[in-house]
């Protein structure tokens, strides 16, 4: 695309009386997502456990909850990114009041999810399940998004926002640690599902995800405001902000790639107990087997900077795809009846995803970046909605296939015990599922992501220069 001249309107506050950026900012920001993380996962891993086994809800009638739930994100989601990008900055700025906001909504609407009202009748257990899930798919879209413009406003220095996407990448992972290690023993009482584990998990983390959030919200600094001139900014509707989504391929293609990445780490989330209790006999080993899938993940932190800086993000991104499709083919294709070997094999594929959640936000602050380089405006809110939405397909997606796909091989809920035929099936899906997804992922790096290390330079080189025009 040739380069044009924009006037962008942009207000650089570096330097008058703001604090410069430093290691504040980046653990405050790694605790945002620590706090997202945390909710978050525990809705995806556990929930449908939940429904199936607690409330006794069919396995198919929670996928199509999954879906409906979906479909409403794909409006909702749209709407908060316009709104935020055009709301006015205040003396917190712009987006880190909404970590104020909306972090009691998001913590109560995952404890209710896994709520039991006391002497609920079988005809309501749906339509709570419906009001309690949209509700926190609602909050959460209020603290996720303007948490993850906040990058964006933090610095404009692209050595600290892939520092600020690393220490995100940590956040993630320590939610994903703390998920593994604590929710297996509350949920799990003498081998089966306890309500009252549900709930206290559920309790457990809206309170350490609260206290994230605000943690985030003091320790961070937003440095640059985009666009203050209302005078001179352009009114866009919804619909055309949308429409140039569809043209900034960087986005289409970290898009696309991490719908197919999400599927291979959620589906196993949500179906690791039923894999673990059903399939290998052992429900004991959920925790363990979690935690040692996340070790590639620290393993490859140190690593990421330097083959970032000798080969681009794209390109290690693609190589990163390309190991986990390995992993998991050899999930997919070998008949695996030992735990062990299964939990091997997966921590390889683990070196794979790990270098991909590594870069993954850096991608997506690339990809607003480019949004502004095709457009001449700075939407960091609808450019993130759109990818937060696919966030959100992807758990509904795994969530309707688990469902659906529990149904369809005659998974039992709340039965003590699964025939082999179901727990064959359980193994099938959640390697068949990661799989396809991966290959996806790689796919979309290599034909649809269109920032190659040369590119993203000329990109970022014609950007300084409209700026400081």
């Amino acid at each position: 695309m040739d380069a044009k001249k924009f006037d962008l309107g942009i207000n650089n506050t570096e330097g008058e009386n703001v604090k410069p950026f430093g290691n504040s900012d980046r653990y405050g920001y790694m605790l945002g997502d620590l706090g997202n993380s945390l909710l978050f996962n525990l809705i995806g891993s556990y929930l449908l456990l939940f429904y199936t086994d607690v409330l006794g809800i069919g396995a198919a009638a929670v996928g199509t909850l999954m879906v409906v739930a979906r479909i409403w994100d794909a409006i909702n989601d749209p709407m908060m990114g316009v709104l935020i990008d055009r709301s006015k900055p205040n003396k917190n700025g712009k987006f880190r009041p909404y970590l104020m906001r909306a972090a009691i909504p998001v913590g109560l609407m995952a404890v209710l999810c896994f709520t039991v009202i006391p002497g609920i009748s079988d005809s309501f257990k749906l339509p709570y399940a419906y009001i309690t899930y949209i509700g926190f798919g609602m909050a959460y879209t209020a603290i996720n998004i303007p948490y993850g413009s906040l990058a964006s406003v933090m610095t404009s220095d692209p050595v600290e926002r892939t520092s600020l996407s690393t220490f995100r990448s940590i956040g993630a992972i320590l939610a994903n640690l703390i998920l593994m290690g604590v929710a297996p023993k509350l949920v799990f009482a003498d081998g089966g599902a306890s309500a009252a584990g549900f709930l206290k998990a559920a309790v457990i983390f809206a309170v350490i995800s609260n206290i994230c959030y605000f943690l985030a919200f003091k320790m961070t600094t937003e440095r640059i405001q985009h666009n203050v001139n209302d005078e001179s900014k352009e009114k866009v509707s919804l619909g055309k902000s949308v429409s140039m989504l569809f043209k900034n391929r960087a986005l289409v293609g970290i898009m696309v790639a991490s719908f197919g990445l999400l599927l291979a780490m959620f589906l196993p989330q949500s179906l690791n107990p039923y894999l673990y209790k059903d399939y290998f006999g052992n429900a004991n080993l959920v925790g363990p087997a979690s935690l040692l899938s996340m070790i590639p993940s620290f393993l490859v932190i140190p690593f990421g900077g330097k083959l970032v800086a000798k080969y681009g993000k794209k390109e290690v991104t693609a190589a990163g795809f390309a190991i986990a499709t390995i992993g998991y083919g050899l999930l997919f294709f070998l008949p695996i009846t030992n735990p062990y070997i299964f939990i091997a094999i997966n921590c390889f594929a683990g070196i794979g995803t790990g270098l991909i959640n590594l870069l993954v936000w850096a991608l997506v602050g690339d990809a607003i970046d480019y949004q502004e380089y095709i457009t001449g405006k700075r939407e960091e809110g609808i450019v993130y909605a759109a990818y937060s939405l696919v966030r959100k397909l992807s758990q509904a997606v795994v969530g309707g296939v688990s469902g659906f796909a529990l149904g369809i091989i005659g998974y039992q809920s709340g039965a003590a015990q699964q025939t082999a035929e179901v727990a064959n099936g359980v193994k099938n899906i959640i390697t068949a599922v990661p799989f396809f997804g991966v290959i996806l992922g790689l796919l979309a790096m290599i034909f649809i992501y269109n920032l190659t290390k040369s590119r993203l330079e000329e990109v970022n080189n014609e950007l300084k220069v409209r700026r400081s025009n």
